[in-house]
């Protein structure tokens, strides 16, 4: 009866834990996918998950067919409406959020906060409530 030699190994699993195959390197696998350098990042501890998959590093003899499923949380996005005011307080614009109003009116979207939050009177010559 022969021995496992240790020899390491890059997995790639689904994110329900499933294993979806078995590489020789992490170069490799993310070439398989055309990219460089995206697996290390998972190994290394940097990113959660590469191409939809998680990636563990295992020695040949001991690969798991199922590890502990990783559930990605959904990012929400909260707009926070505003509104462009005219000197007298108003409204002269409303905006669904600091992004669109800075994008709009060509103001750096921090100077818009620091407006909302008292930080400062104006943003460009211009002011900003919330809503």
């Amino acid at each position: 009866m022969g021995r496992c030699k240790k020899e390491s190994k890059v997995v790639a699993y689904s994110l329900s834990g499933k294993l979806y195959k078995i590489y020789d390197s992490a170069k490799e696998a993310s070439l398989s996918f055309g990219h460089r350098r995206t697996v290390d990042k998972c190994l290394r501890g940097e990113n959660l998950t590469a191409f939809n998959l998680q990636w563990k590093r295992f020695d040949k003899c001991n690969i798991p067919t199922r590890i502990t499923p990783l559930k990605k949380e959904k990012r929400v996005t909260v707009s926070n409406p505003i509104a462009l005011i005219d000197e007298n307080g108003n409204i002269i614009k409303k905006y669904p959020s600091i992004k669109r109003a800075a994008l709009e009116n060509n103001v750096d979207p921090h100077s818009i906060r620091n407006v909302l939050s008292g930080k400062y009177k104006f943003a460009k010559g211009k002011r900003y409530i919330k809503l």
